[in-house]
């Protein structure tokens, strides 16, 4: 029984996001079926998280059968509004079966590969116990409370706890942290019927496997062919420090990178067609990335720069160069002063060392050979990154780099870059996007001369 519950209580909010993500009113006519279950998926878990928000406002207790419930009148009411709407989906096979030759061999292979490594992950969720630092004393500390009241109790910093000024409080390491990732630790634990430390972080797996869905469909969508699309799939998924933070589950990052990949790749195709469904992802999944971490708001304010590149061409660059300087000039001008930002105590102090993110990035092994793919790719692209079609991608990865500049050159932050405790996780963030824009870039590199070519015969 306890089976049936927890594959149920996995199923559920990837069929509601699936449901919902192909209503009729986001026409959602041209999406490959890995998009849809890829960001259905994570568009699901974040809407049960809400589900469960909104229960503990109406006073409803929280358990498998409230929840799942709610869920499940969900899914049946977005069914029923999205009956008329055909599927239009090809057939899972048929990617596969458009290859021939060693591409179909190629093909085979790197899919193995993937779904090997992706099981190897499952085991180590499955064999380890909730190890991480920052896992059991900031998100299943807020998990446990809830699971075992039924509701969303409330958690103050400790000084406030100490004191004893609200009654039924609790405290733990950051109280001020949005409920997101506990609340799908509640529902896994939920519906597995009991608490289990282990089980409760499977979320973990399927948001590593969305991530690849909906990475591989938007490369489709690019019109990138089969092996090239899943060959860069694998490239993501393979990355040492994403596979860390699916064994080693319970933080909130690989969720914070996924999401914010999902609504960048989302806004690239936007910018590229106006594509509706795309347009309205990119608006929903950066919106979502407000109820993972704090840091959150910043990574959807990064996307305004880029969204004033696309409607204001030549002014919006002028414009966010000179926001940008002037924001670098306040940042010197304001050095070793302290202030309070999104519930963080921030002390600015400008101390620009290189050397971890030249060791993490470069020399150790955290991700593969990333870093000289990206940078091959840049210099290779250099003369087009501003060119019309790219300008507004190109934006939005300088407003995330920038983010990142600041809080690890501007900030006292720059202590845990040298320590090497948050340089890593803040890094894998942007990944999915990077990895994707850079996927892109080679592409061009590699169609233009063939195109140019055709041009001169054709000539």
């Amino acid at each position: 029984m306890e089976l049936i519950t927890l594959v149920a209580g996995l199923c559920l909010p990837w069929l509601l996001g699936v449901v919902w993500l192909r209503a009729p009113w986001l026409r959602a006519t041209g999406i490959t079926w890995p998009t849809l279950l890829g960001y259905g998926y994570l568009g699901g878990i974040l809407l049960t998280t809400l589900v469960m928000r909104l229960l503990d406002v109406l006073g409803i207790r929280l358990g498998f059968f409230s929840i799942g419930l709610a869920l499940l009148l969900l899914t049946v009411a977005g069914s029923w509004l999205g009956r008329n709407e055909p599927w239009r989906i090809r057939r899972p096979g048929a990617d596969w079966h458009s290859l021939a030759g060693w591409r179909k061999i190629a093909y085979a292979i790197v899919l193995a590969t993937i779904l090997i490594r992706l099981a190897g992950l499952g085991l180590e969720i499955v064999w380890r116990p909730l190890f991480p630092w920052d896992a059991w004393s900031q998100w299943a500390s807020k998990a446990r409370v809830w699971y075992e009241l039924g509701h969303l109790a409330t958690f103050v910093p400790t000084d406030v706890w100490l004191g004893g000024e609200l009654a039924g409080a609790y405290t733990d390491a950051a109280p001020h942290y949005p409920p997101a990732i506990p609340l799908i630790q509640v529902w896994t634990s939920y519906s597995l019927g009991r608490w289990d430390d282990t089980l409760m972080n499977l979320p973990w797996l399927l948001c590593a496997v969305a991530l690849g869905l909906a990475f591989y469909g938007q490369a489709r969508q690019w019109q990138m062919s089969p092996l090239f699309a899943l060959m860069f799939t694998y490239f993501l998924l393979s990355l040492p420090i994403l596979d860390v933070h699916v064994a080693l589950a319970g933080y909130a990052d690989l969720f914070m990178g996924a999401i914010y990949g999902l609504s960048a790749m989302a806004f690239f195709h936007w910018t590229r067609k106006r594509d509706f469904w795309q347009g309205i992802m990119a608006l929903l999944f950066g919106l979502g990335c407000i109820l993972i971490k704090q840091p959150g708001i910043v990574w959807a304010l990064t996307f305004l720069p880029a969204l004033l590149i696309v409607y204001m061409p030549r002014a919006g660059l002028v414009g966010t160069s000179v926001l940008a300087a002037a924001g670098v000039a306040t940042l010197f001008i304001f050095d070793e002063k302290d202030f309070h930002l999104f519930g963080y105590h921030v002390h600015l102090r400008f101390a620009a060392d290189w050397q971890p993110f030249w060791q993490n990035m470069m020399v150790m092994d955290n991700w593969h050979l990333l870093w000289y793919l990206v940078a091959t790719a840049l210099v290779l692209s250099f003369p087009r990154l501003l060119a019309p079609s790219f300008r507004s991608m190109t934006v939005l990865l300088l407003s995330a780099v920038s983010f990142l500049g600041v809080v690890f050159f501007f900030t006292h932050v720059q202590a845990w870059a040298e320590d090497y405790t948050t340089i890593n996780r803040a890094l894998l963030h942007i990944v999915p996007m990077l990895l994707f824009y850079v996927m892109v870039l080679f592409r061009e590199a590699v169609s233009l001369p063939i195109v140019l070519n055709v041009r001169r015969k054709l000539t």
